[in-house]
């Protein structure tokens, strides 16, 4: 017959082996992870909607993976200084910004989301097609009968590539595409607000209104939405306005806003799963992944 006591140790030798057991379990399914950002990715939702869809991507597969994950601004990384078994490398950072991340964190396991890897040979690469962004905006444009196109473009890195850029396919498009007419191109610094402020500049200019605006991205088209607006320039029926990224604050604009979706938060669940092989050794050459982007039809066009 088992006393009560004995009783009580069994219960309890058998609890403490229990719970080693799920601790090792855990502790050997996990990993430690940190994600390096620009220091403004996450201070407006708007403005940086692409990157907030990266973040949840890349939240969500940690979660399922059971990864230790901490988001991490550039300005704060050299405080960083728990060890750490892979990282990301999220943005468009300029070449000697990459190299400082490089300096500071203390991997191998590297994986960069963005558009322009300088390091593919040491890095995985998760990233979007541009050329087809250009060329699907363009031919839904141009399916609707459109063909007097303004551009405006947000001002990318000086460092990274013309074939890397926008606005180089929208320039090939357009000389393959000679019935196409470009009225004129315009750039301004990303954010909706500067969208606002650009297409309010170039309406005090005078100038026709074309039939259609092709913009670089959805913040900036946002806010040329709302200077259209104003201004009582009715979109769709005035002129079309088509974007790239298919953020979902494009859902809640006024008229919604045609958008090319470029996938972002299954770039970021994308980049886990890179990393996830990195760290378990399962793969050892680099590799890039590209996202085939997919029209995103609203009520701007």
């Amino acid at each position: 017959m088992i006393t009560p006591a004995t009783r009580d140790r069994i219960f309890t030798i058998a609890n403490e082996l229990e719970y080693t057991s799920r601790s090792k379990k855990a502790s050997a399914a996990q990993a430690n992870i940190i994600i390096v950002h620009k220091d403004t990715h996450f201070l407006n939702q708007i403005d940086n909607a692409f990157y907030f869809a990266v973040r949840a991507g890349i939240e969500s597969k940690c979660y399922q993976n059971n990864f230790q994950f901490s988001f991490v601004p550039l300005q704060f990384l050299h405080l960083y200084s728990h060890a750490i078994d892979g990282a990301l490398i999220v943005g468009n950072f300029t070449q000697s910004q990459v190299d400082e991340i490089l300096k500071l964190i203390n991997t191998s396991n590297l994986v960069f989301v963005g558009q322009y890897n300088f390091y593919p040979e040491r890095m995985d690469w998760i990233t979007y097609n541009i050329r087809d962004a250009i060329t699907i905006a363009l031919e839904c444009l141009i399916n609707k009968g459109l063909s007097e196109i303004l551009y405006i473009g947000g001002r990318d890195q000086a460092e990274v590539p013309r074939e890397y850029q926008k606005l180089y396919y929208f320039e090939q498009f357009l000389t393959n595409n000679v019935n196409i007419k470009c009225v004129d191109t315009i750039f301004c610094e990303h954010g909706a607000e500067n969208g606002y402020h650009t297409m309010n500049d170039w309406l005090d200019a005078g100038k026709p209104l074309p039939q259609a605006i092709l913009i670089s991205n959805d913040p900036i088209a946002i806010g040329a939405l709302k200077a259209l607006y104003e201004r009582k320039i009715r979109v769709p029926d005035d002129v079309a306005v088509i974007s790239i990224n298919g953020d979902s604050s494009g859902n809640y604009s006024s008229p919604t806003l045609t958008s090319v979706n470029v996938h972002a938060h299954e770039m970021g669940m994308e980049s886990i799963v890179a990393l996830t092989e990195r760290i378990n050794k399962s793969r050892k050459l680099p590799k890039k992944i590209e996202y085939i982007v997919a029209l995103e039809q609203r009520q701007s066009v």
